[in-house]
């Protein structure tokens, strides 16, 4: 009987609030695709120019890392963040005698 409580009761949980969640999980799942396109895009154009229009696959590859460091922290850094304070408290801690 329990376990057809708690059945009931996330079915009901689901029924009610499953747009809402699901809309949640989309826009956040874009939040996070389309900058990281945004970004793999200007990453390519970058080794294009480099690479092809240029002629040095070095230059290509400096401008790929320099997009990736500075317009991919500048869209991620939010992330990053929250990635870095889960670091941080879930880390296991030696104690100094």
């Amino acid at each position: 009987m329990r376990t057809l409580l708690i059945v009931l009761l996330v079915v009901l949980a689901l029924a009610v609030f499953g747009p809402t969640l699901l809309t949640w999980l989309v826009s956040g799942l874009f939040a996070i695709l389309v900058p990281l396109f945004v970004v793999l895009l200007l990453a390519g154009i970058g080794f294009f120019v480099g690479a092809v229009l240029l002629g040095s696959t070095l230059l290509g590859l400096t401008i790929v890392a320099g997009v990736v460091l500075f317009v991919g922290f500048s869209l991620f850094w939010p992330v990053l963040l929250v990635f870095a304070a889960i670091w941080l408290f879930t880390t296991t801690r030696t104690q100094a005698a």
